[in-house]
């Protein structure tokens, strides 16, 4: 089914997939008799990724296809050999003989259940719930994390720029889309394959990877480089596209083929007659711009190339799209724009009309989601977005994986008793509040407004089930206890493996990897039009595409200091309050809640470890969601900041 099966071997998908500490456990829950015992543990974030208002799940796929696998296979001789050629220092064999026929022998039974692909999550919230034989629950460990927090963060950075490239804007920079440009930017070889997949998940439409495209069914879009016009003579010769299209027709194939040598851009438009973009910056983007523009009225006039366009990727190319669509306009190239008009025009006025446009610009140089919303504001004329280092080299996030319930007594591989009773665990971490986490069968439910929007969420134990009266607790201030009569609400969690182990996914739409090679995959346009309606139940606020206040209060600060030093003043004062109101508005944060019947047990939890944390347990959640940007005590707003000469730049950067 799915991209780790199409493109990793068996052999690199084996159980040793994982730590060496899930062995190293392994090995002492079957000295107890205890790695047989049923346990629950799941995935899940600390906070929202990307500065943003949620995050996107991606990969499930991938660690669907490592159970099938673990399934299937299980341990190879290999992997046992490997496992027994382990040392203590002292010599000794690491791991017994008995220890490695019980993991030769180890059926994987896992009851799985997930975030589907696509969908948002929160923090606390569980992207991935596995219950099953705890040393089996614990070997997976490693390798879903490795893959949900790749994948995740490559959808969720895709989510952000679809969604930033998709929204009406009033001064009329057109809506666009994404392309994967990042093969030559990825850390590895699988990674620059793996994130053209979960790119396109998040809404990107198209990749350049060919591997990519082939394998995962997406678009193989690409134009030209410069080494192509490079290696002609010019970027147009002598002889028009009528003439060659003549020479062509007439068999006067060295005559043809001696002007196309001499023609970047004509010769690619004979290769490509119908759609195509030309690079135009290679040596002068102005002069290029007027070349493709001879070219593309050329293919026109021969009914041709009707999606042509021209690309910008180095320099003020906002600038140079504004400056190519007035020169298409005065081309008549913009339907409903006369050229005679177009000198009295205004940039502004002109990109109203630039839906009418004939041929369209195309932008590649440094984009993410922050410079792509930054371009539009500023009037950009873009309808394609070529993303290489933006997309490939999103930071993995940081998901965690964490024991929540696990029976207790020895079994020695039988099953539990009937009265037997699990015994619900959590990270209490009373000196780092942040990294605690939450005992029990965890889910989510989600409650939606009258307008379809996603007003709450509440985490809850399947076990002990919704507090009958509705109550809760803010996640964000365990103080605040709220009362929620809403019925119905619809669980984040569904079922991939059951409790047998039997597949039981509903998986998405397939599609074939490309037409006509029978062989099946995830339509990932189906899964982005799935990211799509997710974003369309949030808030708007929840959407905002921001960077860091902290960030963005460091760069001023840095500009005036540079400021001063460029002028050459001894000391440096700074309004306060000016940069503040400068700053971008805060992200909304879904309100998350705790169940009364979950928080109970997480204080009974605390209770049975108080001797562990000092007597201390979890008060809140400050340290997850405060603002990076809190304003110290001291500082009032309105107040000057002044620096005098000699202050270090160090030191403001340390203040920002």
């Amino acid at each position: 089914m799915g991209f780790i099966s199409d493109n990793y071997d068996v052999s690199q998908t084996t159980p040793v997939a994982t730590d060496k500490y899930h062995f190293t456990t392994a090995l002492a829950y079957w000295q107890e008799g205890r790695a047989d015992n049923p346990s629950v543990f799941y995935m899940f974030g600390r906070k929202e990724a990307l500065n943003g208002g949620y995050t996107i799940a991606g990969g499930l796929e991938g660690v669907i296809d490592i159970v099938k696998r673990w399934q299937e296979h299980g341990f190879s001789e290999d992997d046992i050999a490997f496992l027994r050629s382990q040392k203590t220092p002292t010599g000794k064999q690491q791991f017994p003989e008995e220890f490695l026929d019980y993991l030769k022998h180890m059926e994987f039974k896992l009851k799985i259940d997930a975030a589907p692909e696509g969908a948002t999550f929160f923090p606390q919230e569980p992207v991935l719930r596995v219950e099953g034989p705890i040393a089996q629950v614990k070997m997976l460990e490693s390798v879903a994390l490795g893959i949900l927090n790749g994948h995740s963060g490559y959808a969720t950075h895709a989510a952000r720029l679809t969604d930033v490239l998709g929204g009406e804007l009033e001064n009329g920079s057109p809506k666009g889309a994404g392309s994967v440009q990042g093969m030559r930017r990825g850390p590895g070889f699988g990674a620059m394959l793996e994130a053209s997949r979960s790119l396109g998940l998040g809404g990107y439409t198209s990749t350049s990877t060919g591997t990519a495209a082939r394998n995962f069914g997406q678009a193989f879009a690409g134009t030209m480089d410069h080494a192509w016009v490079m290696t002609h003579e010019n970027e147009i010769g002598d002889k028009s596209v009528k003439e060659l299209l003549a020479l062509q027709a007439d068999g006067k194939m060295g005559e043809f083929r001696d002007a196309l040598k001499k023609d970047a851009f004509r010769s690619f438009a004979m290769a490509h007659p119908e759609s195509g973009i030309l690079l135009v910056d290679t040596y002068d983007p102005l002069q290029g711009l007027e070349n493709a523009i001879t070219v593309i009225k050329e293919l026109h006039a021969e009914g041709l190339g009707k999606g042509y366009g021209i690309r910008f990727d180095s320099g003020d190319i906002v600038k140079y799209s504004k400056i190519a669509l007035r020169r298409f306009a005065e081309e008549g190239l913009v339907d409903g724009v006369d050229p005679a008009s177009v000198k009295g025009m205004s940039d502004a006025e002109l990109l109203k009309h630039s839906d009418g446009a004939k041929a369209f610009c195309a932008a590649a140089d440094g984009i993410d989601e922050h410079t792509a919303q930054e371009m539009r504001k500023a009037g950009a004329f873009f309808k394609s977005w070529g993303v290489g280092t933006g997309g490939s080299h999103v930071a993995p996030l940081g998901l965690v994986y964490k024991a929540s319930s696990v029976y207790m007594d020895v079994l020695d591989g039988q099953k539990m008793p009937e009265d037997g009773k699990m015994t619900p665990v959590m990270k209490v971490a009373a000196h780092a509040p942040v990294k605690s986490s939450n005992p029990g069968r965890i889910n989510s439910r989600r409650f939606y407004d009258e307008e379809g929007k996603l007003a709450k969420v509440v985490i809850y134990d399947e076990m002990l089930g919704l507090d009958p009266a509705g109550e809760a607790i803010n996640l964000r201030n365990f103080k605040d206890h709220q009362i929620f009569k809403e019925e119905g609400g619809k669980d984040l969690l569904v079922p991939v493996f059951d409790a047998q182990g039997k597949y039981v996914y509903k998986e998405p739409k397939q599609v074939e990897s490309f037409p006509g090679s029978g062989h099946m995959v995830t339509d990932l346009r189906d899964v982005a039009s799935f990211v799509k309606s997710q974003l369309a139940a949030l808030p708007d606020a929840a959407r905002l595409v921001v960077r860091p206040r902290a960030e963005v209060r460091k760069e001023k600060l840095l500009t005036a200091y540079n400021e001063a030093m460029k002028k050459g003043d001894a000391s440096l004062t700074v309004n306060i309050a000016d940069i503040e109101a400068q700053l971008p508005p805060e992200v909304q944060h879904i309100p998350v809640y705790l169940d009364k019947n979950l928080f109970a047990q997480r204080q009974n939890c605390e209770q049975l470890h108080a001797a562990h944390s000092n007597l201390a347990g979890v008060e809140e959640y400050r340290e997850r969601f405060e603002a990076q940007d809190r304003k110290p005590e001291t500082v009032t707003v309105g107040a000057q900041l002044q620096v005098e000469g000699g202050v270090a730049q160090e030191q403001l950067r340390k203040m920002a």
